[in-house]
């Protein structure tokens, strides 16, 4: 993938990781439709639920999130135009995935909290065309709640899909609630990260691609 083109895609996450205020995207019937139409996705039966987007012409995201610290997230962005042929081949694919967390996610998540991003584990799930490329991320103080005794918020705890369908990247998060008390993502097992795994699966799934 080129600079000029990682550092077009970074401008645009930094956007759009962040949302806005309004929802500009289509809300009925318990789901949530993209602005540009690319997807559509059931609402989490979450009481006080809220929802943030940002979009332009080539991509956005959308978050879900409540007053418990349940958060869910979906990051899309158009692929350039003549990476259909890239994309055929798995392990072309398997390296834009790899390149899109290291190159685009870390440093947008980076720039959420000024104690910096830790890298936890980055594996393959899946085989071939449903292979998938997961991540977890540790980021102090970088989560949405605010922590009233301390006057900070709360860690946050990242687990993240990175995949493609039909000419768009997508990217999936579920965070990891610290209301509770501190986790080292350092010491989960691979059983420990099963859960969360699959609450990335199923929302992966519930997602209508078009």
């Amino acid at each position: 993938m080129k600079q000029t083109h990682r550092l077009c895609m970074l401008a645009l996450l930094s956007l759009v990781v962040a949302g806005c205020a309004t929802t500009k995207g289509t809300i009925a019937g318990g789901k949530y439709q993209s602005p540009l139409n690319n997807f559509s996705v059931a609402l989490p039966g979450w009481t006080g639920l809220k929802i943030k987007d940002q979009n332009d012409a080539n991509g956005g995201s959308v978050s879900f999130h409540d007053s418990l610290g349940n958060l869910w997230a979906i990051t899309y962005l158009r692929l350039p135009a003549g990476s259909d042929a890239a994309f055929i081949d798995d392990e072309k694919r398997y390296v834009a995935y790899r390149d899109y967390f290291n190159s685009i996610a870390v440093p947008t998540f980076s720039s959420r909290t000024s104690k910096g991003i830790r890298t936890v584990r980055e594996e393959f799930l899946g085989e071939g065309k449903n292979r998938i490329y997961f991540a977890l991320i540790d980021l102090p103080e970088g989560s949405m709640l605010i922590d009233p005794k301390e006057n900070q918020r709360f860690d946050a705890i990242k687990g993240l899909l990175i995949f493609d369908r039909n000419g768009f990247m997508y990217m999936v998060e579920n965070e990891m609630s610290s209301v509770f008390g501190r986790v080292d993502p350092s010491t989960l097992t691979t059983k420990q990260l099963e859960p969360l795994q699959e609450i990335l699966k199923r929302l992966k799934d519930s997602i209508f691609f078009k």
